[in-house]
């Protein structure tokens, strides 16, 4: 992809007069490919003057204007690139001025509704997260509560699978056994 654009942009100086960057001189100077077709393309300008004479003499009828040719193609007058004004839109700048009013009103609306807590709440609310912290037994009774729903789905899950062994075992006419001891790593 470097080649590419280092030989387009070798390309570009010999026919326009534009100066190479030097990032693409610097990988010219590095790739071989590179720097060969520059040599190339700097030979071609001097090449095609002297081939000039003998290719167009073998078109009878083409008038030769050497004055013409003798002009400096190379150096061309870079256009003049006018500086950017500052121009704001009418639609965006209405577009963004709407934004920041409405987020300002947000804002306002958001912190003078919601006050901050007062020290009664501050002090009911401390009290709450004590006694439920506080309370070990029903701590307890709530782990057994969620435990009873997951040891059903335990015994249902084990039926199933032994329903499936069962099939199996008919179907396929094998013996399936349970090993006592499961052997320790």
């Amino acid at each position: 992809m470097l080649c590419k654009l280092t030989r387009w942009l070798i390309s570009r100086e010999v026919d326009r007069g534009i100066k190479t960057p030097r990032f693409a001189l610097r990988h010219g100077e590095r790739c071989g490919a590179c720097r060969a077709y520059a040599r190339f393309a700097a030979s071609l300008p001097s090449r095609f003057a002297g081939e000039r004479p003998a290719f167009l003499a073998s078109v009878p009828d083409f008038p030769l204007n050497e004055a013409r040719w003798a002009e400096d193609g190379g150096v061309r007058e870079k256009r003049g690139i006018l500086p950017r004004r500052l121009v704001l839109h009418p639609f965006p700048a209405a577009a963004a001025a709407i934004l920041v009013v409405a987020g300002v009103l947000v804002l306002f609306q958001v912190v003078l509704r919601e006050a901050g807590p007062s020290t009664e709440d501050e002090a009911a609310a401390l009290a709450a997260l004590k006694t439920v912290t506080a309370a070990p037994d029903e701590f307890q009774g709530m782990v057994g509560k969620v435990e009873s729903p997951l040891a059903k789905e335990r015994q249902i899950l084990e039926q199933s699978v032994a329903s499936a062994v069962e099939y199996l075992q008919a179907r396929l006419n094998i013996k399936i056994e349970r090993k006592d001891t499961p052997k320790s790593l």
